[in-house]
């Protein structure tokens, strides 16, 4: 069986700056588990598509400069202090050595 993924999205839209869609679909569900050792990412399969979503977003946003970065809570759920919560940051290119 072949499966295929496509995901278009706005680099410029003209209704103001771009901005992840970082909300859950309906019935996708995503948990981060983290202790000492080990980070554990669990998704449903809604799940796992939105993260794939939201990474080639960040990876292929044309305005997104390095240090660019967000914040959720273990339950995708959003985050606004720094207490239980992943964040994710678009680090700079660095060529191989």
């Amino acid at each position: 069986m072949r499966h295929k993924f496509i995901h278009e999205f706005e680099d410029d839209p003209p209704h103001g700056d771009f901005d992840i869609d970082l909300d859950l679909p309906p019935g996708a569900k995503i948990q981060f588990d983290v202790d000492s050792k080990s980070i554990w990412v669990s998704a449903n399969r809604a799940g796992w598509l939105h993260l794939a979503r939201v990474c080639a977003e960040m990876a292929m946003h044309s305005e997104f400069k390095p240090g660019y970065h967000f914040h959720r809570h273990y339950d995708w759920s959003d985050s606004f202090g720094p207490n239980d919560e992943v964040s994710f940051e678009l680090a700079a290119d660095v060529a191989p050595t």
